[in-house]
C-alpha cells in the first residue's frame, strides 16, 4: 500500500481591486477634503491681496470715470471757440453787436453744455449769450461810454424775440480787465483759465478763450466759451466707491472745482469780488487730513491720467485715498480725489471670508455624505457611457446616448448626441466642400491655350477648399488663333462666398467676352453685376488683357489689380505695366479705361499675378516679395512659360516651408514669340 499523501494546500482566491463605487466614494471624499483645505488656506493667504486689488480697481474706475467725464465736459469748448475765431474774418459779425449777439446765441443753443459764449474787443465793448441755472437764455450787451459801462440784458423769448431784462448805467464791467481777456491777449493763443467767479453772478466757472487778430497780427478782441462748474458738483455727488466715500475735484494749486457738499464759491460778492474756495476753505477735517497726505509729486500730470493711491489715518480711523491728475489744455492740471474708510472694504472682505469658510466646511461635510449616494447614481450611467463610446468608436454614428441617472449625465447624453449630430453634419459639409472644390477646379483652365507666337501658362492654388482667385484664357478667333484674352481676378477674402462671386464673374465673362465692344465695356458690365448682387459688401480686383501675337501689343483694362510685371531678357530689366481704376463692386458707375502697350519684342516675359504670390509669408512672418519673384523670373527666363511657372511654384513652396498658406496664389506667365506675320 502506498502511504497516504496529504493534499496540496488550496490556492487563495485572487484579490480583486476596489470596486469603482468604493474608489469613487474614497476619491470624492479625499478630493473634497483636499480641495476644502486648499481653499481655506488660499482664502486666508489672499485676503490682503484681494482687498488691495479690489480697492485699487474700484478707486481707479471711479477716478477714471470722473476724469473722462470732466475731460468731455470742458474740452468741447476748444473746437467751438477755435471755429468762431476762424469765422471772425468771414461771417462772424465782430463789429455788429446785434448780429454777433444772434450768432453767439445760435452757438449757445447748439451746445447745451455751455454757460456763456461771448466776445469783447479792445474798445471795452462786450457781447455775450448766456444760460441761467434755470435754463433761460439771455443776451448781454455792454459798452464803455465816458468811463461808464452801459449795460443792457435781454431775455430771449421762445418766439425768438427779445425782452429787456435789466439795464445798468454803470455796471463797472470792462472785459479787457477780466482774466479771460488778459491771459488770451498776453499769450496770443487759445488758453484755459483757472477757475474764477463769473462777474456779478456768484457762479464758479472756467473759461476757454482765444484772441481775434487783424491782418497785422494785432489783437482786435477775445472770444470766450465758459462753463458753470456747479454741474461738476452735481456729477461727483453721484459717484462713490463705498457707502461712506467722498469724491471731489480740485486743481493742482488747491482750488476746489467740485464737491458733493460744497459749491466752489466761498463769497459771491458783488461784481468781480467773488472768491473761489480752496481745499483749505472747505472746513472739513477729513479733507484737511487728505490734503496733508498728498505728496507734491502726486499733483503733476504726465501725458495721460496719473493715478496714485495712499493710506492715511484720521480720527482713529484708517482711510484709503487716491488722486488722479490730468491736463486741461496746456495750462491747467486738475485732480480727482477719492476718499473712503478702509473698513468699507476690509470689513466686507472679512465677512465674505467667514461666510466662505462656513460654506466650505458645510460643503465638505455634505460632500462626504453625498459621495456614498453619488457612487450608486454614477456607476450605472458610466457603464452605459462606456458602451456608447465603444459603438461610436466602431463607426456607428447613428448611435444615441441614453444614460439616465443624474441631471449631469442627462446633459452629457444630450451633449454627446449633439456632438454626434454635428459630426455627421461636418462630414456631410466636408463632402460638399470636396465637391465644391472639384467643381471650382473644373472652372479653371485645364490646359494653356495654343496661340501662334505666344507661349502661355497659368496656375492657381487655393488656401482653403474653395477660393476667390480666378484666371482664364479665351482665344477670340478660333480660326486664326493669333490673340488671347487673359482674365485674372482676386475676390476679397476666400472660401465659399468668394468662390460664388468668382463663378458668377466667370459666367458673365465667358458669355460676353466674344461680343463685347471693348475691354472697358466688358469690365463695366462685370462691375455693375458685382455691385448689384453684393451692394458694396464685396469687391474684386480684375485684370483683362488681349495679347496679340501679330502686333506684339497688349490691350488691357485693370480694376484695381497689380500691374503686369514685364521682363526684358535682353538687358535684364523689369518694368510694370497696367495702371488701373477702382476695383469691381466699389462703385457701380465706375468708368474703366482701355489702354494699349507698345509692341513687345520676342522673348519678353509678362507675369500677371494676385497679391497672394508676393505676400506669401514664411514661418517668421516675412513675405516672399516682388524682389524674390523677379529673381526667379530672371533665373528661369530661358525656359518656356510653363517652366517659368513651375519655378515660381517651387520657390514659393520652399519659401513658405511649414507655414500655413493664408491666401490664394494665382498667376499667368506669357512669353512673347516672333510676330506671326514675321515668319
Amino acid at each position: 500500500m502506498n502511504p497516504i499523501v496529504p493534499a496540496p494546500p488550496t490556492t487563495a482566491p485572487v484579490a480583486h481591486g476596489l470596486s469603482f463605487r468604493t474608489k469613487l466614494v474614497l476619491g470624492v471624499c479625499g478630493l473634497v477634503l483636499l480641495t476644502g483645505a486648499v481653499v481655506l488656506w488660499l482664502a486666508h493667504r489672499s485676503t490682503r491681496t484681494s482687498t488691495e486689488a479690489l480697492t485699487g480697481a474700484v478707486f481707479r474706475e471711479v477716478s477714471a470715470r470722473a476724469a473722462t467725464h470732466t475731460h468731455a465736459f470742458v474740452l468741447r469748448a476748444a473746437p467751438v471757440v477755435e471755429s468762431l475765431v476762424q469765422l471772425a474774418d468771414n461771417g462772424l459779425a465782430v463789429t455788429d453787436h446785434d448780429r454777433i449777439a444772434a450768432q453767439l446765441l445760435a452757438v449757445l443753443r447748439a451746445n447745451p453744455g455751455l454757460s456763456w459764449v461771448s466776445y469783447g474787443d479792445e474798445a471795452g465793448t462786450f457781447t455775450g449769450a448766456y444760460r441761467t441755472p434755470e435754463g433761460t437764455l439771455r443776451i448781454n450787451h455792454s459798452r464803455i461810454v465816458a468811463g461808464k459801462t452801459k449795460l443792457v440784458e435781454y431775455d430771449v423769448l421762445p418766439s425768438g424775440g427779445r425782452k429787456v431784462f435789466k439795464t445798468d448805467d454803470d455796471s463797472g464791467y470792462d472785459p479787457r480787465t477780466r482774466p479771460f481777456y488778459v491771459r488770451a491777449k498776453a499769450l496770443g493763443r487759445l488758453v484755459w483759465l483757472p477757475p474764477y467767479v463769473f462777474y456779478n453772478q456768484g457762479v464758479p466757472g472756467i473759461s476757454c478763450a482765444d484772441p481775434v487778430k487783424d491782418g497785422t497780427g494785432a489783437v482786435r478782441g477775445v472770444l470766450s466759451v465758459d462753463f458753470d462748474l456747479n454741474a461738476l458738483s452735481d456729477f461727483v455727488s453721484g459717484l462713490s466707491v463705498s457707502a461712506h466715500s467722498h469724491v471731489f475735484l480740485f486743481t493742482a494749486d488747491g482750488s476746489l472745482l467740485a464737491h458733493p457738499d460744497h459749491r466752489g464759491v466761498g463769497a459771491s460778492g458783488a461784481r468781480d469780488s467773488g472768491k473761489i474756495l480752496t481745499l483749505a476753505d472747505v472746513g472739513d477735517p477729513l479733507v484737511d487730513a487728505y490734503r496733508a497726505n498728498l505728496r507734491p509729486e502726486y499733483l503733476t500730470a504726465a501725458a495721460g491720467d496719473d493715478f496714485h493711491r495712499f493710506e492715511f489715518r484720521h480720527a482713529d480711523t484708517d482711510y484709503l485715498g487716491s488722486v488722479t491728475t490730468f491736463r486741461v489744455g496746456d495750462d491747467l492740471v486738475w485732480a480727482v480725489a477719492v476718499v473712503a474708510p478702509k473698513s468699507d472694504f476690509v470689513g466686507d472682505v472679512w465677512r465674505t471670508q467667514v461666510f466662505a469658510l462656513v460654506a466650505a466646511a458645510l460643503a465638505v461635510l455634505a460632500a462626504v455624505v453625498l459621495a456614498f449616494a453619488l457612487a450608486n447614481i454614477v456607476s450605472r450611467p458610466v457603464s452605459a457611457l462606456i458602451g456608447f463610446m465603444q459603438r461610436v468608436g466602431g463607426g456607428d454614428l447613428e448611435a444615441k446616448a441614453e444614460f439616465g441617472g443624474s441631471r449631469e449625465f442627462r446633459q452629457l447624453a444630450d451633449a454627446l448626441n449633439r456632438m454626434i449630430a454635428d459630426l455627421r453634419d461636418r462630414l456631410r459639409l466636408r463632402h460638399s466642400l470636396g465637391i465644391a472644390m472639384e467643381v471650382q477646379q473644373r472652372l479653371l483652365p485645364t490646359a494653356a491655350p495654343v496661340v501662334r507666337g505666344l507661349d502661355v501658362a497659368g496656375h492657381s492654388t487655393y488656401c482653403d477648399e474653395t477660393g476667390g482667385d480666378y484666371y482664364d484664357f479665351l482665344v477670340l478667333d478660333k480660326a486664326a488663333p493669333n490673340a488671347v484674352l487673359v482674365a485674372l481676378g482676386d475676390v476679397m477674402g476666400h472660401g465659399v462666398a468668394a468662390a460664388l462671386v468668382m463663378a458668377g464673374v466667370r459666367a458673365v465673362l465667358r458669355d460676353r467676352a466674344v461680343v463685347a465692344g471693348d475691354l472697358a465695356d466688358l469690365m463695366g458690365r462685370l462691375n455693375r453685376l458685382i455691385s448689384a448682387d453684393h451692394g458694396g459688401d464685396r469687391f474684386m480686383t480684375m485684370h483683362l488683357s488681349v495679347i496679340d501675337s501679330k502686333t506684339g501689343t497688349m490691350r488691357w483694362v485693370s480694376a484695381g489689380h497689380d500691374p503686369v510685371i514685364v521682363y526684358d531678357p535682353a538687358d535684364g530689366s523689369f518694368a510694370e505695366v497696367g495702371e488701373g481704376d477702382l476695383p469691381l463692386g466699389v462703385m457701380d458707375d465706375t468708368q474703366y479705361r482701355e489702354q494699349t502697350s507698345a509692341a513687345f519684342p520676342p522673348g519678353r516675359i509678362l507675369f500677371i499675378g494676385t497679391d497672394g504670390v508676393w505676400e506669401m509669408p514664411n514661418a517668421t512672418g516675412e513675405q516672399f516679395g516682388k524682389d524674390r519673384l523677379r529673381d526667379v523670373i530672371r533665373a528661369s527666363a530661358a525656359g518656356s512659360a510653363d517652366s517659368i511657372a513651375a519655378a515660381v511654384r517651387e520657390h514659393l513652396t520652399t519659401f513658405r516651408g511649414d507655414a500655413k498658406s493664408v491666401d490664394d496664389v494665382t498667376f499667368v506667365v506669357i512669353k512673347m514669340g516672333p510676330p506671326v506675320g514675321a515668319e
